[in-house]
C-alpha cells in the first residue's frame, strides 16, 4: 500500500470520528449535565454500544452489532452493562430483548414499549 493509500485511510477514519464527535456533541447538548458527564465516563468499549443504540433509538443486540461492527454476542454483554447501570432499560417481544435508552438520556423521544 502506497503511502498516499494510507494517507487516504488515515484521513476517511478521521472524518468518521470527526462526524461520531459531532453526533455526541449533538446528543450532550440533550442531555443534563450529570447524565452527560456519566456518560462521557463510560470506557470506550461500552460508549461505542452506547454511541450504536442512540443511532438508532432502539433495537436489540444484532443490530447494535451491525453500527458497532462487534459480534452480537459482545453487544448483548455491554448492553446489559449499560442497562445494570442505568443507561438503558430493556423490554422483551416475544423472544427478543430490545435495548433503548433511557428518557433523560433522550429526552425528546417517544419511545414506547410494546
Amino acid at each position: 500500500m502506497s503511502l498516499k493509500e494510507t494517507l487516504k485511510r488515515i484521513e476517511k477514519k478521521l472524518e468518521k470520528i470527526e462526524a461520531d464527535i459531532r453526533e455526541i456533541r449533538h446528543h450532550m447538548l440533550e442531555v443534563n449535565t450529570a447524565n452527560a458527564k456519566s456518560f462521557i465516563q463510560l470506557p470506550d468499549h461500552l460508549r461505542k454500544t452506547a454511541i450504536g443504540l442512540l443511532k438508532i433509538g432502539q433495537g436489540t443486540a444484532g443490530e447494535v452489532s451491525k453500527l458497532t461492527g462487534r459480534a452480537r454476542a459482545v453487544e448483548s454483554d455491554y448492553l446489559n452493562q449499560l442497562e445494570r447501570q442505568g443507561f438503558v432499560t430493556s423490554f422483551r417481544k416475544s423472544r427478543q430483548k430490545i435495548f433503548l435508552m433511557e428518557r433523560d438520556l433522550r429526552p425528546n423521544s417517544d419511545i414506547r414499549k410494546s
